[in-house]
């Protein structure tokens, strides 16, 4: 497990910086936060929770931390990732129980949201 959160924390350190300007989170993001999600990093999977009060953790607790949303990103701070925002961008129109891919430098992530 240590090489999926190693693996995560160097997909999110490649990722866009987070705007200025907060919109508010898409249905995508908003969905992805309200239900979590499963990934698949480098062949090795693991679930994201995401709590109301702006709270995450993942991976069996390797990776925790605080996120905030911005339209269709969704932004973490962890240490894992240096304490810094580090953001992706996901695709609009996607519900629960749908599985997508998000770019990295690593190859393409799975994303499956929780139902």
């Amino acid at each position: 497990m240590k090489l999926a959160t190693f693996a995560l924390a160097a997909v999110l350190l490649a990722a866009p910086a987070l705007a200025q300007d907060v919109a508010p989170p898409s249905d995508t993001v908003k969905v992805v936060v309200e239900k979590g999600v499963s990934m698949e990093v480098m062949g090795q999977a693991g679930e994201i929770e995401y709590k109301a009060d702006g709270t995450f953790s993942g991976f069996d607790g390797q990776i925790q931390g605080t996120y905030k949303t911005n339209g269709n990103k969704l932004c973490i701070t962890a240490e894992a990732v240096g304490m810094i925002d580090q953001c992706s961008e996901y695709p609009d129109g996607k519900k629960a129980g749908d599985t997508f891919e998000l770019p990295s430098d690593m190859g393409p992530l799975k994303v499956t949201i929780r139902s």
